[in-house]
Parts: structure tokens; C-alpha cells; sequence
């Protein structure tokens, strides 16, 4: 499951829809949601893990993966640099 950093911006929103698509994930917007709530979304779809794009300066930077167990709990796994 794909989404974004809190108040990102156009492009970054685009970048987490375009990369779902092309990994055959889900995507939602971030709005208000916690990452705790996020995990939890993501454990009832039965995704293993949540992938944030988040922006640096207005622009996609990373994406910051947490894996969530079937329980619910959640951590984060790693980031990695966005190549656009």
C-alpha cells in the first residue's frame, strides 16, 4: 500500500499513485491518518507493508517502508532515495 507524507504536494500525491500502479499496490491518501492508523488499514487489506513517499523541499526525496504484521503492529524498515 502506497501513500504520502502529510501535506504533500501535487506531484509527490502523483508519484505514490504512479508507483502503486506499477507495483500492482493499493493507494490512500494520507489526509489526517496516523501511521499507526495507516498499519492498520494496510493489516485489514492484508498488506504486509505501508510504503510513504516523502517530499524534501517540495519534491519526492524517499520512500519510507513499514512492514505490519497480522496483529497490527508496525515498524519501520528502511527508506530508500525516490529515482524519478
Amino acid at each position: 500500500m502506497y501513500s504520502t507524507s502529510r501535506y504533500a504536494s501535487k506531484e509527490t500525491r502523483e508519484l505514490a499513485k504512479k508507483l502503486a500502479r506499477e507495483n500492482r499496490e493499493s493507494y490512500i491518501s494520507r489526509g489526517k491518518h496516523t501511521i499507526a492508523q495507516l498499519a492498520e488499514i494496510a493489516r485489514k487489506k492484508g498488506e504486509e507493508r505501508v510504503h510513504i513517499v516523502e517530499e524534501k523541499s517540495g519534491r519526492a526525496a524517499l520512500v519510507a517502508t513499514i512492514k505490519v504484521d497480522e496483529l497490527g503492529r508496525w515498524g519501520w524498515s528502511g527508506e530508500e532515495k525516490v529515482n524519478e
